[in-house]
């Protein structure tokens, strides 16, 4: 462990002894690693004596809800004088917990921040940003490690659903030598990844199976093949009985093509704005461009918000990112 990180993991430690009740939050529309770092963290405070409660703005995807803790989490209104201290993860500005755990969380006197996107904006008393990191699982790895705490099979599951997730099942660009070395102790502590893989990869519902093939029917290509762009609109899932966290993982079927460099997912939402997932591969920044349009995210993997209607969104941004092209 650098020696930067060790002195960020002790000032965590520090703090989690001086503090005895917590808040645990992470981002709107929870992934698998900010979910498994959401539990995660929640069962390593609570390993070390601490009371802590996992709360979440939207519900926990169906795919995740596997996760022991994962029936546990609380939605807002939280009451924020029952906790002297809140961590966040995954998250890079309080915003992106949601307005109304974000005003619970403002009112908590000590905040721990901890997360690895590239666009994350520094905030609260203890801030560890770890953009070299493939996730904020990885990073709770190095937490468990540091501190110590003992990694049993729950909280060796958490994180390795994280790890998995964020790294696209070990086949993007941020699965390094190191990732696996930490996945096999996972394993070795108690995580199982057939299982794992099992519940978030095998385990799709019908109805998201009828939203894929129509947001497939959508799928377009541009720039020589190498965008590719698919849409998901409010009437796909009212035909099919399908929720928006079933959307989990569709642009990676864009991204697989050979030829595609940058894919985006345009995903309608009820407040007249589009959901713009991006994912590259190559020299194309996806985090910048996201970033520039009030998003973030990594390098090759991003989102945004924009205003406006699908059709205008969808061709506007894709000439955009015609222009990011190298």
């Amino acid at each position: 462990m650098s020696r930067e990180r060790s002195q960020i993991v002790a000032s965590i430690a520090e703090a989690i002894r001086e503090k005895n009740r917590f808040l645990v939050a992470t981002h709107v529309r929870p992934d698998g690693d900010a979910v498994g770092s959401l539990l995660g963290i929640t069962f390593i405070l609570r390993a070390l004596g601490r009371q802590a409660d996992a709360f979440s703005e939207g519900p926990i995807p169906h795919e995740y809800r596997f996760l022991p803790g994962a029936g546990e989490v609380l939605r807002p209104p939280a009451d924020a004088s029952r906790y002297d201290a809140a961590v966040l993860v995954d998250c890079g500005e309080l915003s992106r917990i949601g307005a109304t755990l974000g005003g619970a969380v403002s009112q908590i006197p000590f905040l721990i921040n901890i997360d690895h996107h590239s666009t994350s904006r520094p905030f609260g008393n203890i801030f560890w940003l770890e953009v070299s990191a493939s996730s904020t699982c990885e990073m709770l790895f190095d937490l468990c490690t540091g501190i110590p705490v003992s990694l049993d099979s729950d909280i060796a599951t958490q994180i390795y659903t994280g790890i998995l997730t964020d790294t696209g099942s070990f086949h993007f660009s941020n699965t390094s030598r190191r990732v696996l070395e930490i996945a096999g102790r996972l394993a070795a502590a108690g995580a199982r990844p057939d299982y794992i893989a099992e519940q978030v990869y095998d385990s799709s519902s019908p109805q998201r199976l009828r939203l894929l093939a129509k947001v497939l029917s959508t799928a377009a290509f541009h720039s020589d093949n190498r965008i590719a762009t698919a849409e998901v609109t409010r009437s796909m899932f009212a035909e099919t009985g399908a929720s928006p966290s079933d959307t989990e993982g569709f642009i990676n079927h864009l991204r697989s093509v050979k030829t595609v460099e940058v894919a985006m997912l345009f995903r309608e939402e009820s407040d007249a704005t589009v959901h713009v997932s991006l994912r590259s591969r190559g020299k194309t920044d996806v985090s910048d461009f996201a970033r520039k349009r009030g998003g973030g995210g990594h390098r090759n993997a991003a989102a945004c918000r924009v205003a406006g209607s699908m059709y205008d969104v969808r061709a506007r941004l894709t000439l955009e990112v015609m222009d990011c092209l190298t």
